[in-house]
């Protein structure tokens, strides 16, 4: 899931296990990546589709209602 031996990632957010840059579990990237809080210093450079923000459900809500139309 990572990229070249000594990337370096971005900082999972306070609370959250998973990278900033690639979603990625900090468990599960190998020793040799290092981790920043610059986002300046980010060499990683994968993505997952789930990071896109992408309205998949047409404007509906969670609980089945939509929006009504002005």
């Amino acid at each position: 899931m990572s990229g070249p031996a000594g990337t370096i990632h971005a900082c999972p957010p306070p609370g959250r296990s998973f990278t900033s840059c690639c979603l990625a579990l900090t468990t599960d990237l190998p020793r040799t990546d290092l981790f920043t809080t610059d986002p300046d210093r980010v060499t990683c450079t994968l993505r997952q589709t789930a990071e896109l923000n992408v309205d998949t459900d047409d404007g509906e809500s969670p609980f089945g209602w939509r929006e009504p139309l002005t």
